[in-house]
């Protein structure tokens, strides 16, 4: 399934964009409910400009350049799933390959620069181009994978939701995205399966 409105919509309880930007598939791990709202440039860039990764005459500049070369717009939404699925199993199987996102990175350097700004010197984008939502994800997620330990983004305890999440908690004890949603789903259900044993 697919959801052409819903990516600039998506919560972001992740606690990371990078997080949330794996989160941009709903109900992975249920074949009949699974839904990708990734499907197209527009969405990709209304979802970056939502998750605080661009502003809106950021958003709207970048939108334009896909628009005007749109061969180079499928080609970057091509890259933006690729990189989702591989910070997907980063966080989620024993996976050890980061040459996706090690090769994401590396592109998102390329069209960076120091700049002088008063008395601070900031990391900033040569130019607003197309690729600009990926390189800007790219940063983020290795900026998080530099700093937080693997186990620490863990999967929702609900396995039909599988959304991600940065585990804050004190104990590092958290097991679902929302308590209110997934862990009233998954005790509704444990309920449901005790009434019908008895």
């Amino acid at each position: 399934m697919t959801n052409r409105a819903g990516a600039a919509e998506l919560d972001l309880r992740g606690g990371h964009p990078a997080v949330d930007f794996v989160n941009t598939v709903t109900w992975r791990g249920d074949p009949t409910r699974r839904t990708d709202h990734l499907v197209d440039f527009a969405s990709l860039v209304g979802w970056a400009w939502h998750a605080d990764l661009m502003s809106s005459i950021e958003r709207r500049a970048v939108h334009a350049a896909g628009m005007s070369d749109e061969r180079a717009a499928r080609r970057v939404l091509r890259r933006a799933h690729h990189l989702r699925e591989a910070l997907h199993a980063l966080w989620t199987s024993d996976s050890s390959d980061t040459s996706a996102v090690v090769d994401e990175y590396r592109a998102a350097l390329r069209n960076r620069t120091l700049r002088i700004a008063g008395d601070r010197v900031r990391w900033v984008d040569q130019a607003l181009i197309v690729d600009t939502p990926v390189n800007r994800i790219a940063i983020a997620a290795v900026a998080l994978l530099d700093t937080v330990a693997l186990p620490v983004v863990k999967e929702c305890g609900d396995a039909a939701c599988g959304w991600l999440f940065v585990d804050n908690s004190h104990q590092r004890s958290r097991r679902w995205r929302s308590s209110a949603d997934c862990g009233t789903r998954a005790r509704a259900r444990r309920h449901y399966d005790h009434r019908r044993s008895r």
